[in-house]
Formats: structure tokens, C-alpha cells, sequence
């Protein structure tokens, strides 16, 4: 039998939330995404962080090479081990308690920075920071996509990145300002405040309540998310319902094995996606931009810091309409190709003269390139897909997974970048850009258009590899019991 997408009027799900209102969901997310600029912040902070910390802070004592490497790796190393052990937590007290963790997490990590006296408190905060970047990342993206319209769902899960971007801006541009880091501290311990109180007045997602069977709970939040319009909120309850206990619809009765090929694909699928999105270089290019710029021999480094950080944010703007448009997997492999010819032409600078007027050109032009290509694509669309690609159940479990990989090349590339000799660290990471754009090309299946029970059935065994399976086709309870 052919597998098509094609779904009848009866089909218990025609697309989910195809007609809820935009202004709740858009409000919702956009309050909880503040989450991602805290994000941002923390991955970018310890670019000017370290310049502080060089001028002798007075209260830490001189710092060398590997001090500032771990202070700028740590808070990934954190988020990596921490986002293995906190799926089921997640799963267990739902996506906006953990929301609301991450920001009790960033509170208190920048307020053990800001008042640090000496290394190990420094080193404490980035930990507590390193945990609330785990938490965003296992609940965030999952959570916009869960309240939002599906024929909308690129554009609102790029909301995410959007405001990571605006948190690395933001910290790059406090960093020109004569205010130290530890005022940037307070200023970020601030923000997690205000993100808190956000969070708190947002619902819960309507998918995760009724996967804990809070019936009632989960007809509130819709009546948020609709503006209570009855009848979208009864129809939706009946497909929440029904896709949660009809075995039809959970294809495993008592749940997706972790060893089961369904789940095993999009897993793996997305750990190698994460891993070639950091292999990208973008952590190590944010976390040393000042260093970067000095090395092409640009004066007033921190300004090119917070302007690079704009042109991150302004192309990320771009990204939330092409993720919908254009499909998740062409902009993967088109400007997977684009991050390559950068990253070598990075490479190639480094091996002429240094400092020439030539290879200014060349460096600048390749960062120009590298901002547009990572900001339409790999910034944004793996967690497009993170938050969509897995199935109710086993979601904060494989997230957990993704992102502790995510988190472990991030560190691994920024710690790297201190013992590798820059002509060739840009090198290996453009081959590895060659390498994760094939890789996508080969077994990505195509997620635009589709609702989040038809991307969970694309990973279902098929004859004809990834395809989705028609609702229509799935067997009728009421006819099985006959």
C-alpha cells in the first residue's frame, strides 16, 4: 500500500491548531522566549567577560590561557551534563515549570558572577547558568511549537533564536559600554526576574496536560490559546485525546521503546544534526569575536562585536519566514554549502601574510558570509526541528540526549580553539560543513506543512523509507471492536 498525507474530512487530526488565533500564541511565546535571550546572553558572555578579567579584575588574580578557556566553556559543559539528567524531570513537571526553573537557574548563577571574589564562585555561576541553558534548551522550542498554529510553526519556533540573537547583541553591546561584567551580571540576574513573571501567567501546553491525563487543566489552556472560541477548543481536546489512547496512534501499546527504530531515527538523526550545527564554529566565533577581530586587525573590537551580533539578529528575522517558506531541509543543505566556502575562505586568509589589506578583505567578506548562511538556516532551523521532530512521550528524554550533545561540541569547539593553530581549525570545520550538508541531503525528510502527529509518522517503518501515514488509513477502533 502506498502511504500518502492526504487526510479525509473525518480524520481525527486535520491540522492541528490550523485555526486557532494568532495573539494568544504570539503573546505566550514571545514572554517565554525571553528565556532565549538569556541564552544568548550566557553563550556570549564571556567574550567580553575575559577582557575584563585580563585588566586584573580586583578580586580575581591574573588569569592564563586555561583559566579563560574553561571560564568560557564551562557554562556548555554544564548544559551538556545537566541536559542528560533532566529529561525526565522535565517530562515529569511539564515544560513551563521547567521553563520557570531555567530562569531561577540564570538568577542565581549571575548573581554568584556578580559578586564572585574569587575563581570558584566564578567558575559556580557559570555552572548554575550552564543549567539554565540545558533547561531552555530541552523546554523552549518544544514549548512555542506545542502552542503554535502549524501553518505558522517555523515562524513561531524561530522566536527562539530571534531572541537568542537579541541576548548576544544585547551582552555584546553592554560589553562597549564601560560597565564591567559583573554589572552585565546583575543586569542578566535582572532580566531572569522578569522572565519569571512571564512565564507564570503562560499556560502549560495543552499536548503535555493531556499526555498526564489533566483533562481539565488542558481545556483551560486551550481556552487561553483560542480565546475560548468552544468549538476550536472541543475539537482540539478530541484529537489531543484520541491520539493519546488509540494504540493506532501510538503505533507501540505502552509506549515508544527507546531502542525502536521510530525513535532511534529522529534521534540520531537530530544528535548529528546538533553536532554539525556546532561543529559550524559559531560558539567559538561568538565566545572569542574580539580575538577574531583583532586577528584580522581591526581596532575597536568591541564594536565589531556588537555589530557582527546585529547582523546575527537582522538575518535571523529573515530565517522565520524562509523556514516556512523555502522547507527546513533546502536551507540546511544550501547554506550548509555557503558556512563551508567561509569557513575555507578563513582558512586560506590565514595562510597569506597576515594583516595585508587582501586578506582584511577576504576575512571580512567570509564573516559577511558566515553571518547571512548560519543566521538563515543552521542557527535556527535544528531547533525548528528539535521541537517538532519527536513524539509526545519520548520527547524530553530524546531532547535531553540532543542537547547534551549539542552542549558537549559546543564546549569541545570552543576549548579546541585555544590549542589549534587558526588557518587550520577553520579548515576542518569547513570540511565538516561539507560533511553535515550531505548528511542532511541523505535523511533529512522534509518537515514544512506538516502537523506534529504527521512528522512522528514519517519515522514510522515503511516500505518507502520516510513517508507520512495517512490518518484515514490507520485502523478504525470502532471497527476493531466489531
Amino acid at each position: 500500500m502506498v502511504h500518502s498525507t492526504s487526510f479525509t474530512s473525518q480524520s481525527i487530526m486535520l491540522d492541528s491548531f490550523g485555526t486557532q488565533p494568532l495573539g494568544p500564541a504570539l503573546r505566550y511565546s514571545l514572554g517565554v522566549s525571553l528565556s532565549g535571550t538569556l541564552m544568548g546572553i550566557t553563550i556570549a558572555f564571556s567574550a567580553s567577560a575575559n577582557d575584563d578579567i585580563k585588566r586584573q579584575d580586583y578580586y580575581l588574580h591574573p588569569p592564563n590561557g586555561f583559566t579563560l578557556g574553561l571560564f568560557s566553556s564551562l557554562a556548555a559543559l554544564s548544559a551538556g551534563i545537566f541536559g542528560l539528567v533532566l529529561g525526565r524531570p522535565v517530562n515529569i513537571i511539564g515544560k513551563k515549570n521547567s521553563l520557570a526553573s531555567s530562569a531561577i537557574m540564570y538568577f542565581i548563577g549571575y548573581l554568584l558572577i556578580a559578586y564572585s571574589k574569587n575563581y570558584a564562585l566564578l567558575y559556580a555561576g557559570r555552572v548554575v547558568t550552564g543549567a539554565g541553558l540545558a533547561l531552555t534548551c530541552l523546554t523552549l522550542s518544544p514549548y512555542i511549537s506545542e502552542i503554535a498554529p502549524t501553518r505558522h510553526r517555523g515562524k513561531f519556533s524561530s522566536v527562539m533564536q530571534i531572541q537568542v540573537q537579541l541576548g548576544i547583541l544585547l551582552i555584546n553591546a553592554l560589553g562597549i559600554s564601560p560597565l564591567r561584567f559583573r554589572y552585565n551580571a546583575v543586569f542578566s540576574a535582572a532580566l531572569a526576574v522578569v522572565n519569571l513573571c512571564f512565564i507564570l501567567i503562560s499556560p502549560e501546553t495543552p499536548r503535555w496536560l493531556v499526555s498526564k491525563r489533566k483533562v481539565q487543566d488542558a481545556r483551560r489552556a486551550l481556552d487561553s490559546l483560542m480565546e475560548e472560541d468552544y468549538s476550536l477548543v472541543n475539537d482540539e481536546m478530541q484529537v489531543l485525546q484520541r491520539s493519546m489512547v488509540e494504540p493506532s496512534l501510538n503505533t507501540l501499546e505502552g509506549g515508544i521503546r527507546f531502542f525502536s527504530k521510530q525513535n532511534l531515527k529522529p534521534l540520531l538523526l537530530m544528535c548529528c544534526i546538533m553536532m554539525f550545527q556546532q561543529l559550524s564554529a559559531i560558539n567559538v566565533i561568538m565566545a572569542h569575536s574580539n580575538d577574531i577581530f583583532i586577528q584580522i586587525g581591526l581596532k575597536d573590537v568591541r564594536y565589531w562585536s556588537a555589530a557582527a551580533s546585529l547582523g546575527f539578529l537582522v538575518f535571523t528575522f529573515g530565517s522565520a519566514s524562509l523556514t516556512d517558506k523555502t522547507g527546513r531541509k533546502k536551507l540546511l543543505v544550501m547554506f550548509g554549502v555557503m558556512l563551508s566556502v567561509s569557513l575555507l575562505m578563513l582558512s586560506l586568509s590565514n595562510f597569506i601574510q597576515q594583516h595585508s589589506e587582501l586578506t582584511k578583505g577576504l576575512k571580512l567578506v567570509a564573516l559577511c558570509i558566515y553571518i547571512v548562511s548560519f543566521s538563515l538556516a543552521w542557527g535556527n532551523v535544528p531547533w525548528v526541528l528539535c521541537g517538532e521532530i519527536f513524539g509526545v512521550e519520548q520527547q524530553s528524554r530524546d531532547i535531553a540526549i540532543v542537547a547534551a550533545v549539542n552542549w558537549a561540541f559546543n564546549s569541545a569547539t570552543v576549548f579546541s580553539y585555544t590549542f589549534l593553530e587558526v588557518k587550520y581549525w577553520f579548515l576542518i570545520y569547513s570540511i565538516c560543513m561539507v560533511l553535515g550538508s550531505g548528511f542532511v541531503f541523505g535523511t533529512l525528510p522534509e518537515t514544512n506543512g506538516l502537523n506534529l502527529f504527521e512528522i512522528t509518522q514519517l519515522f514510522v517503518n515503511s516500505p518507502r523509507g520516510y513517508s507520512a501515514v495517512s490518518v484515514s488509513e490507520q485502523p478504525n477502533p470502532d471497527n476493531r471492536a466489531k
